[in-house]
């Protein structure tokens, strides 16, 4: 049996499963008498502060383990804890209704919690976890219930779960946790996040996994696919037995091209930069081998706080990461904010589409001062290392426009100013859209490069929801509609003189990736993670061989032929540790590589 979920974090095991049954409190409504209010209040008080105590202690060995910028997830579960409103809304409640504090506080949790299950951005829809993670702790405390602990397990296994929060990931025993695989969550949760930072490979979002398994059984877990296979027989244990071996082989020969520059067999440069959306995640982009940050977002400066970032903390912020590229360069996008990832201090009321509302550069231009600030920042930054700076979501010759007069009134205030900047940073657009596609070449004469943004392009150009899993089998990168798309910006903006570069998923799988460099691509940007295995394969291609092939793609009528030929053709020419497993894909259910 194959169990389809999202790969979380990298890394194939296979081994005996530990059924971990949910976590339930029973949270009974109490009735407290008045004499015992306070007493309530001051029980409440006490197991916050028990569990600042615990994840303190999980802060400080993770940042002893991972490092302190790791460990920074934890401050964002210890400022839950210290939230005034929380708070003051669980002793209102004790006091004005005379009831329990676990009851009141759970309420209060669940209700913050359901705030953010159906937001549409994934980041922010993961911050739920984190809620929930905060608040089985201090029920923990609050009804004198025993922790749940993995670290007396007898052999290696692999932890099936309901859920694991970031706190419980972290207490995981590194030598006892083959993987885990839980039925809800997404990449960007914090238990993800601290999963990959650990090694430990995770399938997350997998669709009544518990019912599909029992303890003792034995799984693979593929968290490169997002495969869990229950049982594997024979075949298949010694298929992933060549899997891990083959594993081994590519983490040796990545290492040993590091260094080495994204070129073609015959000679073709692509400029292959890292996308990162924290400041101290730059010496990872310098570790992978890249020749720069491709998308630096900065969408981080504008969630989960109660207020505007400064021009002072985003100039610092800024000028760190340059420095760190020791004089590579790096894009700031300019921020990509949207009816569904707005901060409550913007005053943006809820949009019924916000993919197709106030988002991207639209927001940008409503908040002239906000935009100001940032654009300041940036170019502030400029004067210490090798800047470039482009806006998302452009879709019209009249909103570039905009934006660059806005950018221009920034300079001369900067030059008049005295401050230090460079006046000579490049700005250059996404091209997300349609509208964007068959305008690109108006757009060129403004923008001094594009960087087509492939995830919102195909969902725009094939008219489907990238979140919506009733729709998942339709968000095809291969579709000839989007690699049409992807020729015509390309042809537009050489046309101009200027260069192109891919940020999206489809520039982070190898195979497409070569696809993409056939079709004229100039530079790719894509995680630290897929970028030493985005050169192997750029390193053992030839580029007119891949210009052949991207055009007998574009003649395709459909994304099945598209597929085959990536399939047969472009994975020939591939290291055999990239190759597209072919006993993988066949089975039904598992991805197939060339469009992951």
């Amino acid at each position: 049996m194959i169990l389809q979920g999202i790969a979380a974090s990298p890394g194939v095991a296979v081994g005996p499963v530990l059924r971990l049954e949910p976590e339930v409190f029973a949270v009974r409504e109490t009735e407290i008498e008045a004499s015992l209010l306070e007493a309530e209040i001051t029980s409440f008080k006490g197991a916050l502060e028990a569990s600042r105590r615990d994840l303190t202690a999980i802060r400080d060995g993770i940042a002893a383990e991972l490092g302190e910028d790791e460990a920074r997830i934890y401050d964002a579960h210890l400022m839950i804890l210290d939230d005034p409103d929380m708070i003051q809304a669980v002793e209102r409640g004790v006091r004005d209704r005379h009831r329990n504090a676990a009851w009141v506080f759970a309420g209060v949790m669940s209700s913050v919690a359901a705030r953010f299950e159906n937001l549409a951005d994934e980041y922010l829809r993961e911050r739920r976890s984190d809620i929930l993670d905060c608040e089985r702790r201090v029920l923990r405390h609050l009804l004198g219930a025993d922790r749940r602990t993995l670290g007396d397990l007898s052999e290696p296994m692999v932890i099936v779960a309901h859920d694991l929060g970031p706190s419980e990931v972290a207490m995981l025993p590194r030598g006892k946790v083959l993987a885990f695989v839980l039925e809800v969550g997404g990449r960007t949760s914090h238990g993800a996040i601290v999963a990959r930072g650990r090694g430990i490979p995770a399938v997350v979002s997998v669709k009544g996994a518990l019912q599909s398994v029992h303890s003792g059984d034995r799984a693979a877990v593929d968290g490169f696919a997002g495969t869990v296979e229950v049982n594997p027989d024979e075949a298949r244990a010694t298929f992933y037995r060549r899997r891990l071996e083959k594993l081994r082989l590519q983490a040796g020969a990545l290492q040993a091209m590091m260094a080495q520059p994204a070129e073609t067999l015959d000679g073709r440069r692509i400029e292959l930069g890292a996308n990162l959306e924290l400041p101290s995640d730059a010496p990872m982009a310098l570790e992978a081998g890249a020749d720069g940050i491709g998308l630096f977002r900065t969408e981080f400066f504008y969630l989960n706080r109660v207020d505007l970032p400064s021009e002072e903390e985003q100039y610092q912020a800024y000028r760190g990461v340059c420095e760190s590229m020791a004089g590579k360069p790096v894009i700031f996008r300019t921020m990509d904010l949207g009816g569904d990832k707005v901060a409550s201090y913007l005053g943006m009321t809820h949009e019924t589409n916000p993919f197709l509302g106030l988002r991207g550069i639209r927001l940008a231009l409503a908040s002239p001062e906000m935009f100001r600030t940032q654009i300041r920042a940036i170019y502030r930054a400029s004067a210490h290392g090798r800047v470039r700076m482009m806006f998302p979501m452009v879709s019209s010759v009249e909103e570039l426009a905009r934006a660059l007069e806005l950018r221009d009134s920034v300079l001369a205030d900067l030059a008049r100013e005295g401050i230090a900047h460079d006046p000579t940073v490049e700005t250059g657009i996404m091209i997300e859209t349609p509208s964007a596609v068959w305008m690109a070449d108006a757009l060129a004469k403004h923008s001094a490069f594009f960087s087509i943004g492939s995830n919102d392009l195909i969902q725009y150009t094939l008219a489907m929801d990238r979140d919506n899993e009733r729709l998942a089998h339709l968000y095809e990168p291969l579709d000839p509609a989007v690699l049409r798309s992807i020729d015509h910006t390309v042809k537009a903006a050489h046309a101009a003189g200027r260069w192109v570069g891919v940020c999206g998923e489809m520039a982070g799988d190898p195979h497409t990736a070569a696809l993409l460099v056939g079709l004229g691509v100039d530079e790719l940007s894509v995680s630290c993670y897929d970028l030493p295995r985005v050169k192997a394969a750029l390193r053992s291609v030839r580029h007119d061989t891949l210009r052949a092939l991207a055009q007998e793609a574009l003649a395709c009528p459909s994304a099945a032929p598209v597929r085959a030929l990536v399939r047969e053709r472009v994975d020939a020419m591939m290291p055999s540790y990239l190759a597209i497993d072919r006993e993988r894909s066949s089975k039904p259910g598992a991805n197939d590589a060339a469009t992951s």
